[in-house]
């Protein structure tokens, strides 16, 4: 490990979870029941699963230093993440993201992506290039650590400029 890691909870896995569990209920209530046919509560089976897979997805945002590069990764299940490269980052600078900005992973394929568990601090960081699947320059960190974040990049983009 490096010189950096945080970890930030958010609660929307709770949401998911009473969501998910009450779909499914309701689900194998009307399939006991009687009252729906198999096929709705088989979508609604597959709707009450896939809430709970987000919840199983979307519980905390690990941001860590890995020596070269800054990890981004959402858990417990690992299935969404990224990584920045140190020499790729051309600047840093703090970001404000308001309701319409949403949660998870999203973004605008060639412009920016977006890591955001909660809250409406965080770091947007510049690259050099395009890169990765969304072919974005901007990533947009998400954390309720934005001081320290942006105080630690700032230092690696220090480390790998041009005749440092």
């Amino acid at each position: 490990m490096g010189d950096y890691e945080h970890r930030q909870y958010g609660p929307w896995f709770v949401m998911l979870l009473v969501m998910g569990a009450g779909i499914l209920a309701i689900a194998v209530w009307l399939a006991v029941s009687g009252r729906a046919a198999v096929e709705v509560a088989l979508l609604m089976i597959a709707a009450g699963a896939v809430f709970l897979l987000a919840a199983t997805l979307f519980v905390y945002l690990d941001v860590r230093d890995e020596r070269d590069r800054l990890a981004l990764r959402f858990g417990p299940m690992p299935l969404f993440g990224t990584s920045l490269p140190y020499e790729a980052l051309e600047s840093v600078e703090p970001a404000r993201m308001g309701l319409l900005y949403g949660f998870g992973v999203q973004g605008l394929p060639g412009a920016f992506i977006l890591f955001r568990i909660w809250g409406s601090d965080g770091v947007q960081v510049r690259l050099k290039r395009r890169r990765g699947l969304w072919r974005a320059r901007t990533v947009i960190i998400g954390t309720d650590d934005a001081e320290h974040l942006l105080e630690f990049l700032q230092g690696k983009i220090g480390q790998h400029a041009p005749g440092a």
